[in-house]
């Protein structure tokens, strides 16, 4: 997996989605962190920046590259499908409301090839209950982090019934990439 050169799709800009930007962003994914709201992308990719340089001063930033490198590899979007298209893995983290994540999901099906994997950070749903009935469903895992996920490198891994072995091992992959150890 050649990472400097992989697309992670972010959606939800709030602490979760920005917590995840900054890990993928630390060892070269290329994120892109969507939100409905423009005002929400910008107030976003403003804390980001300030967070990694605060995390630099101080010697805590993740990863090899510093935070001027890193935040080149975040890019905020109000396009849900520009944040999501050709990415190897979205990373969902909107509000914990069912029939919003059902809706979200469908419409990111749409917009996916069979190749990407479609991740939550819910802590409330099932995965087979937000991924029943998309024609992705064996790509949808959930990946559930330890809050504050920057510091606490923990994250729980829960598979749908129907999720595909490979996704598990990618999955996996990504997370012992960015440093994570995972319980599942």
């Amino acid at each position: 997996m050649e990472e400097e050169q992989s697309k992670i799709g972010i959606v939800g800009s709030g602490l979760i989605g920005r917590s995840w930007a900054m890990l993928y962003a630390s060892v070269g994914h290329k994120c892109w962190i969507y939100d409905i709201k423009p005002e929400q992308v910008k107030s976003a990719l403003n804390d980001i920046e300030h967070q990694l340089r605060c995390l630099e001063q101080s010697g805590l930033l993740r990863g090899k590259l510093n935070a001027r490198q890193q935040m080149l590899c975040i890019t905020g979007t109000t396009s849900l499908e520009e944040a999501v298209r050709g990415a190897m893995l979205i990373q969902e983290c909107i509000p914990e409301n069912l029939d919003l994540k059902k809706k979200l999901f469908n419409t990111i099906d749409g917009l996916i090839d069979h190749s990407t994997i479609i991740a939550t950070s819910t802590s409330a749903f099932l995965p087979s209950a937000l991924s029943e009935g998309l024609r992705h469903k064996k790509n949808f895992i959930v990946l559930h982090p330890v809050n504050p996920p920057y510091y606490v490198p923990l994250v729980e891994i829960i598979p749908a019934p129907w999720t595909a072995t490979t996704v598990v091992d990618k999955t996996r992959e990504m997370m012992d990439s960015i440093g994570y150890s995972m319980l599942s």
